[in-house]
C-alpha cells in the first residue's frame, strides 16, 4: 500500500498553468514533511491529518520536465508541461468527442498530431456531504492523454478544434480539463448557498446528502432501465416468423405513436455490386435505441436516441441481388422511429444506396411507457462536489462553458421541489429558463473564488426542436436561455459569448459542425487573453 500519494489529476503527461502559483496536492501517511521537486523549483511542504499542499513559485513556458515528490515513497509524474490550461464545463455539446464529428472532418483531424495537446477526463465521484462535512470526493486515476493519433478521438471535439489554433498561434503547451457532463442542468453545479438564494431549499437536497446516497441514487437509475428493457425482450419471438405480420411504413419519420416498447423495422433492397471492402450503413438518428443487423449479421447497436448511426462493416456480408435490413428498435416514451432531416444510406465500393421509403414493421412486444428518474448530474450541488470542488487549487487560464440545454424547459414552470423532482427536470426537459442569468451570475462568481477572475467563453446554444414535440419553432424555453446566453457579457464581466451554428436539421441536439464551433471559441479565447 502506498503511504505517499498525488491526487489523480496529477499523472504523467499533466499541463500546469504559466504564470501562477503552482499548488501541488496529495496524501502522506507516514512523514511529517514531503519534498516537492518541478523543474528547478524544490518545496518542502508539511503534513497535516495525512495531507499535504505544496505551493511552488509561478513559471513560465516548460515543454518536458519532471514533477518529483519524496515522502515515505518516491513518487515521479513524467512528461509534465507548464503552458495554459482550460478548464471546459457544461453539458453534451461540450462532452462531445472528436470521433463523433470525423464525417465532416475527419481530414482535418488526421491532417496533424499535436503531442502538447493534452487533455484530462474528469469522471466525477458524487457525493454530496452533510451539513458542515466535508466533501469526500476524489479525482480518477489516469494519465493525460495526447492529441495523437486515434487518440485525438476521444477529446472534447470542441475543446481539440480550439486549442489545436490556440497551440499554433501561441506555440505553448495547452491543457484541457474536461469537465462536462451529459445532461448536467446548472443547479447541478452550484453550491449550497448558491441553490437556497435560488428558491432551492434544504429539504430539497437533504435526500441527496451522506455518504453513497448518490452512488445508490446513480444504481437505482441504471436498474430501472435494466429493468425495463429486460421486461421488454420477448425471447419467444423470432423475427423470422413474425416478418411474415410486418405491415408497409414509409420512412423517414415519427411513425411510432401512443406505443412504448420493442419494434422491428424491415427493408429488402438488391444489390448487385461488390461484396468486398469498407461498407457503411447510415441510419441517421433513431428514436431510441437499436440493433442493426444486415442478412442477419449484426452491424451496429446504439443504446439511446442522439449519437449518429455509422455502422461499418465488411461488404462480404452482402449478397448479390436480394439483402435485409433489420433494425430493432426500443422505444420507450410512446413516440419513436427515423427522425427527418438526417441522413440515411448505405454507402460500399459500389456507391450509394438510397433505404429511405418503403419499409415494413412488426411489433415484438408492446411495454407501459418508460418513467425514468432524472440522471444524478440534473441534481442540485451534484457537480459543485464532484467537478469543481476537487479541483479547486488547479490554477487555470480560461473557463469554456457550453451549458443549457436542460434547463430550457417549460417557461412556466417552478423551481425543482423535491416531491416531484423527476416530474420537474424530465416532464419539462430540465430546469426553469428564467432566472438562468441569475444562476449563471451565482454559479460563475463561485467558480472564480477558486480559480481566481479568470475570463469566461461561453456557447449560446444552437436552434433545436425536439423531434417528438412535433413543433415547427424552436420553443420559447430555449429561446430564452439563449437570449441570456448572449447577453452574459452585460451581468457577468470579462465574459465573450459565441454563437453554436444552427444545425440541419433542426432536429439535431449535437451538431457536428464542432470545427467552425472550435475556431470561433479560439477567437474568443485568444482575445480574452490579450
Amino acid at each position: 500500500m502506498e503511504s505517499t500519494k498525488l491526487t489523480g489529476i496529477y499523472s504523467n503527461g499533466m499541463v500546469l498553468q504559466r504564470d501562477k502559483e503552482i499548488i501541488i496536492e496529495g496524501f502522506e501517511s507516514a512523514k511529517s514533511e514531503v519534498v516537492v521537486t518541478l523543474a528547478d523549483s524544490v518545496v518542502t511542504a508539511s503534513v497535516t491529518e495525512g495531507r499535504f499542499k505544496a505551493v511552488l513559485p509561478p513559471m513560465d513556458v516548460v515543454f518536458d520536465t519532471v514533477l518529483k515528490v519524496d515522502g515515505t515513497d518516491t513518487i515521479e509524474i513524467k512528461d509534465v508541461c507548464i503552458g495554459d490550461v482550460y478548464m471546459l464545463a457544461g453539458q453534451s455539446n461540450m462532452e462531445l468527442p472528436v470521433v463523433r464529428t470525423l464525417e465532416l472532418n475527419k481530414e482535418e483531424v488526421e491532417a496533424k498530431d499535436y503531442p502538447y495537446l493534452r487533455q484530462y477526463l474528469l469522471t466525477p465521484d458524487l457525493e454530496i456531504p452533510e451539513i458542515g462535512g466535508k466533501s469526500n470526493c476524489v479525482l480518477p486515476e489516469h494519465d493525460w492523454i495526447k492529441a495523437v493519433g486515434n487518440s485525438k478521438n476521444v477529446f472534447s471535439a470542441i475543446g481539440f478544434y480550439a486549442a489545436k489554433r490556440i497551440f499554433e498561434e501561441k506555440n505553448v503547451p495547452i491543457g484541457l480539463i474536461l469537465n462536462a457532463q451529459g445532461g448536467s442542468t446548472i443547479e447541478a453545479w452550484m453550491c449550497d448557498e448558491d441553490l437556497y438564494a435560488s428558491g432551492i431549499s434544504e429539504d430539497e437536497l437533504a435526500p441527496l446528502r451522506g455518504k453513497d446516497a448518490l452512488k445508490k441514487y446513480t444504481e437505482h437509475w441504471q436498474q430501472l432501465t435494466i429493468d425495463w428493457r429486460s421486461e421488454a425482450d420477448d425471447n419467444d419471438f423470432k423475427i423470422e416468423e413474425g416478418i411474415k405480420d410486418a405491415k408497409p411504413v414509409t420512412l423517414p419519420g415519427i411513425v411510432i405513436k401512443d406505443f412504448s416498447g420493442i419494434v422491428w423495422f424491415i427493408k429488402e433492397f438488391d444489390y448487385d455490386g461488390v461484396c468486398e471492402g469498407d461498407c457503411l450503413l447510415r441510419l441517421g438518428d433513431l428514436i431510441d435505441a437499436d440493433i442493426t443487423y444486415i442478412n442477419g449479421i449484426e452491424v451496429g447497436r446504439t443504446e439511446y436516441q442522439y449519437p449518429p448511426r455509422m455502422y461499418h462493416f465488411d461488404g462480404s456480408i452482402l449478397n448479390k441481388g436480394k439483402n435485409t435490413i433489420m433494425t430493432r428498435l426500443i422505444v420507450e416514451q410512446e413516440f419513436g422511429g427515423f427522425v427527418e432531416g438526417h441522413p440515411y444510406y448505405l454507402k460500399t465500393p459500389s456507391g450509394m444506396t438510397d433505404i429511405m421509403g418503403e419499409w415494413k414493421t412488426v411489433v415484438e412486444k408492446k411495454m407501459p411507457k418508460f418513467n425514468p428518474i432524472p440522471m444524478a448530474v440534473m441534481l442540485p450541488a451534484a457537480l459543485y462536489y464532484g467537478c469543481i470542488l476537487p479541483i479547486k487549487n488547479i490554477a487555470i487560464s480560461q473557463i469554456w462553458w457550453y451549458q443549457g440545454e436542460s434547463n430550457a424547459g417549460d417557461p412556466d414552470g417552478l423551481t425543482m421541489k423535491n416531491s416531484e423532482l423527476a416530474q420537474k427536470i424530465i416532464e419539462q426537459g430540465g430546469t426553469n429558463p428564467y432566472g438562468y442569468d441569475q444562476k449563471m451570475i451565482r454559479t460563475f462568481k463561485k467558480f472564480r473564488e477558486f480559480f481566481g477572475e479568470v475570463p469566461v467563453v461561453m456557447v449560446k446554444m444552437a436552434d433545436y426542436i425536439n423531434p417528438l414535440t412535433f413543433e415547427s419553432e424552436v420553443p420559447e424555453g430555449w429561446k430564452k436561455i439563449q437570449e441570456l446566453q448572449e447577453r452574459a457579457p452585460e451581468f457577468i464581466s470579462n465574459v465573450k459569448t459565441v454563437v453554436a451554428p444552427c444545425p440541419d436539421p433542426v432536429y439535431e441536439l449535437h451538431p457536428q459542425n464542432k470545427s467552425g464551433l472550435g475556431a470561433d471559441v479560439a477567437k474568443a479565447s485568444i482575445e480574452l487573453s490579450k
